[in-house]
């Protein structure tokens, strides 16, 4: 099946959205390691927080750049796997921003980029160009077990 154009920028912004929380995480980082950083009075606390931000973000970042490999590769769990992790992140950024009464803006906008992501996602056209690979997929396997005699 050929991809459509919404399929191709679905996917695309998935990746550019695995990228960049992948560029935050290193930002994290690098933030932690930095001169001014380690100045501090409380260098220690301020290291370990930075720390923990970057675990915080890397892990999504693996996780939302796997499910695009899938995406780029039309493969169901691609999409199985970017559309739980949009829900977890768009639940932790909607959570910390709206929940705490913290409205930061780059915590909103992060929100907004796994909430757009997310809806397209759940556009028909894009649902359906995942599931139809499942569907044929499973087509296949009970044919072949009901060949075998090995029913469904």
């Amino acid at each position: 099946m050929k991809r459509s154009a919404l399929i191709t920028v679905v996917t695309v912004l998935q990746t550019l959205l695995g990228l960049s929380l992948a560029g935050l995480t290193v930002y994290l980082v690098a933030l932690s390691r930095s001169r001014e950083t380690l100045a501090e009075p409380d260098a220690a606390d301020t290291v370990r927080g930075l720390l923990i931000g970057a675990l915080v973000l890397g892990v999504p970042a693996v996780i939302t750049l796997i499910g695009a490999v899938g995406l780029w590769k039309n493969h169901f769990w691609g999409w199985v796997l970017t559309l739980a992790t949009d829900v977890g992140m768009l639940a932790v950024f909607a959570y910390g921003s709206f929940g705490e009464n913290d409205r930061e803006v780059d915590e909103i906008a992060m929100a907004a980029g796994f909430g757009v992501l997310l809806v397209l996602l759940l556009l028909p056209s894009v649902r359906q160009f995942y599931w139809k690979k499942m569907r044929g997929t499973e087509v296949l396997r009970c044919a072949q077990n009901d060949k075998r005699g090995l029913g469904a």
